[in-house]
């Protein structure tokens, strides 16, 4: 509890997290400071934060929720038959157009296995993962933390989009300067997609502050809706739009000077020992990748 709470900043959240209620979790922490003697989470702010010798206390408690999901694991693992379930949190792309694919195919060479898939925002599968909510975590783009590690999974091309009916769906490309002006649909703060895309746009000199953000549309789904709504354009994973692109309902437009490569990446925390069916799953991935680049080489 006490470890869950700082994680979250928050007492309600991490109670509704433990099926608890926020006066049973304040109790329990209040216990806790007297028998230490001392305060360990400062209230006096929004987010609930450690004070000094509750930083030290977290330190001790993640080593022992570490310790305790190892023996778990241990344990578990004993038997020779691969059985057990494994937590996957993913952002849009590769949870709704990526991982489905995969995941059966695992299944089938794994049938003692259950997987479970759990789909967020980039950002929150990260911090999911790290919080020890999901075994796996699968990503559009990762930002370098010393508690994480990232591995591909596999590539993706990011294209810009517009309806049949836009001016630019006869155009063969387009420039940044006129991609700047020209009204455009974005993913919420948080989204793999506009993380990366707004990467690359200021590489190619073209900050993104400059763009003409008409709508802002939460995720890929949404946004593609917009699109084919004739909102605007937008930047689309192409994973994404196959039947959209092929049917004529979107059209991708080349902007000269700008390709946007990424690779969708797997994550899992540094510290924590995976499950024979969790280790099982990630070397499915890693062979699937390889496999999927080794025409390249």
């Amino acid at each position: 509890l006490f470890c869950r709470i700082v994680d979250r900043g928050s007492f309600s959240l991490a109670a509704d997290e433990l099926h608890i209620t926020q006066p049973a979790a304040s109790q329990q922490v209040r216990s806790l400071e007297r028998e230490l003697g001392t305060v360990l989470l400062d209230r006096s702010r929004r987010a609930v934060t450690p004070t000094d010798a509750g930083q030290v206390l977290y330190r001790y408690a993640r080593e022992i929720v570490d310790l305790h999901d190892r023996l778990r694991t241990e344990i578990a693992d004993l038997g020779e038959l691969l059985a057990g379930e494994v937590v996957v949190g993913a952002s849009t792309g590769p949870g709704e157009h990526v991982l489905p694919g995969l995941l059966t195919a695992f299944k089938r060479e794994h049938p003692g296995v259950r997987v479970a898939l759990h789909v967020d925002d980039t950002h929150a599968v990260v911090e999911r993962v790290l919080a020890r909510e999901f075994e796996l975590g699968a990503v559009g783009a990762v930002s370098p933390r010393p508690d994480l590690v990232a591995e591909p999974l596999a590539r993706d091309e990011i294209v810009l989009v517009c309806s049949p009916g836009h001016p630019w769906a006869s155009r063969e490309w387009v420039t940044l300067e006129e991609l700047a002006a020209e009204p455009h649909i974005v993913q919420q703060h948080g989204a793999g997609v506009r993380t990366v895309v707004e990467d690359h746009l200021r590489r190619a000199g073209l900050p993104p502050e400059r763009l003409n953000v008409v709508l802002e549309m939460g995720l890929m789904e949404s946004a593609k809706q917009a699109a084919i709504a004739g909102g605007g354009v937008t930047f689309l994973s192409r994973w994404a739009i196959g039947p959209e692109l092929r049917h004529g309902a979107l059209v991708a437009v080349p902007v000269q000077g700008l390709r946007i490569l990424r690779d969708f990446y797997v994550v899992r925390s540094r510290t924590r020992v995976l499950s024979k069916a969790a280790e099982a799953l990630l070397d499915f991935f890693r062979e699937h990748y390889a496999a999927a680049r080794a025409p390249e080489g």
